[in-house]
């Protein structure tokens, strides 16, 4: 199998297609990222696949995602189609650095953004708009993702990440939905991903 990380031209071409709060690899407040995004929902990843783009020069990965709860004053369809940059397609293998992995059968909570070129979605503020759910307590919570693409590449070992993630503290899913709540009406929190980190 053929591995290669997307060209810096490629991966600038499309991070110029991108929104411009989402082309930012920085940390943003989740406040911030709560607000932005278009949809907030809690689901599984069901089926995934990859595609290159129509000029063939990117690969996407693409996974449906059976919604059975929305947050914040949106509601929609029960199922919704992400879109993120990377993949693999005949054997040929693009990576995005830093960008999410979208993993079939993941319990997530995303936060979601419409890209421009159509009616899919993107996980908003690349892994900032990615949690996964765990259960602890008889409850749910939510982790960051720490896991992205390019990890291996970074020297980042999977092991090492699976353990921390199964350490790493949590926040309480209804609070996240008071969250989000608040950050669609204005009021700023110094909780959530950053303190999770």
């Amino acid at each position: 199998m053929v591995r290669r990380t997307l060209s810096l031209v490629t991966l600038m071409l499309v991070l110029s297609a991108l929104p411009v709060a989402a082309s930012q690899f920085i940390d943003m407040p989740f406040d911030r990222v709560a607000r932005e995004a278009n949809l907030v929902v809690r689901g599984t990843i069901g089926e995934t696949w990859s595609a290159w783009d129509d000029a063939h020069e990117v690969i996407f990965t693409y996974a449906t995602v059976r919604v059975n709860r929305y947050f914040g004053e949106t509601t929609g369809p029960d199922t919704v189609i992400i879109r993120e940059v990377g993949g693999t397609v005949d054997g040929y293998t693009q990576e995005a650095i830093g960008f999410p992995v979208i993993r079939r059968g993941e319990n997530v909570v995303l936060m979601l953004s419409r890209w421009e070129d159509g009616a899919d979605y993107r996980i908003h503020a690349f892994n900032q708009g990615k949690y996964l759910v765990r259960q602890r307590d008889g409850g749910e919570v939510l982790i960051a993702d720490p896991f992205q693409q390019g990890d291996e590449r970074m020297g980042r070992e999977r092991g090492v990440r699976t353990q921390a993630l199964d350490e790493a503290p949590g926040l309480g899913i209804e609070e996240f939905a008071r969250m989000v709540d608040d950050a669609r009406v204005g009021v700023g929190h110094d909780r959530g991903r950053n303190q999770q980190q």
